[in-house]
């Protein structure tokens, strides 16, 4: 072979390994760049769930034409991903209850003897479901899958796509929005089975509770009617150890 051959044989081989090379550095970069979009929704839930077991306030105000029209209050009271009680606080509203045990849910009426089943999807009042106010740990209801990052106003936000893995799941499918520098959850837009567009929120204040930073403050536009929209915001979380029997189905004495 003539020293011509051979350096062109080697110069090809040197090309291929720096192809080869640069072909491994690029994946695994890609790899890195990539989130992780579980870790990252599991970190979102925090800004919403700042305890294993809990109490907060929710005040709902409902918006119709853009003027205030009803306002509810509630205690919910959380214990791990699965067990949530809330307590009708409204005047109106005295003695009914809803509890929320996995992926069942079910109100209690004082003019009831027997609790009634509900869904998460059903209205609780205005813009907000059942679910808006006792599901709130999306790590444990839905998969989560990393599209793109990009602006919203001014914040960089990753967004997740996330799909309903569970039957007490409140929606099917989430396209959800959190701050890139902390998970912060900025915006969602929830959809129905269907594909349907019903809904939409943004995450407008949090605030330092207890050592935690907390959401303050919710807004739930109708995608729908476009004519409409609820309010929710939170006061008073507090830490507290609940009793299981807080969230028995079947204690009769409980109301």
């Amino acid at each position: 072979m003539s020293n011509v051959n051979c350096a062109l044989r080697w110069f090809l081989i040197f090309v291929l390994a720096c192809f080869l090379l640069a072909c491994v550095m690029h994946g695994h970069a890609a790899t890195l760049a990539t989130p992780d979009a579980a870790a990252l929704l599991k970190q979102s839930d925090r800004f919403r769930n700042g305890w294993p077991s809990f109490v907060v306030h929710v005040k709902i105000t409902d918006f119709a034409e853009g003027k205030p029209d009803e306002q509810h209050l509630y205690e919910v009271s959380q214990k791990g991903t699965d067990k949530t009680y809330v307590e009708f606080m409204s005047p109106r509203e005295k003695g009914e209850h809803l509890l929320m045990l996995g992926d069942d849910m079910w109100v209690y009426l004082p003019d009831t003897s027997r609790p009634v089943r509900i869904t998460p999807l059903e209205r609780l009042t205005g813009d907000a479901s059942n679910g808006d106010v006792a599901r709130t740990n999306y790590a444990t209801d839905y998969s989560p899958a990393y599209l793109r990052t990009e602006k919203v106003g001014s914040v960089d936000c990753n967004v997740l796509e996330l799909t309903a893995k569970r039957k007490g799941a409140t929606y099917q499918r989430i396209l959800f929005w959190i701050r890139v520098e902390d998970a912060r959850p900025v915006k969602a837009e929830f959809y129905l089975t269907s594909g349907k567009h019903i809904k939409s929120a943004t995450f407008d204040e949090y605030g330092l509770v207890g050592g935690q930073m907390l959401l303050l403050r919710l807004t739930l536009y109708d995608q729908i009617l476009h004519n409409s929209h609820s309010v929710l915001e939170y006061s008073g979380a507090t830490p507290r150890a609940l009793s299981d029997k807080l969230f028995y189905q079947g204690r009769a004495d409980m109301f």
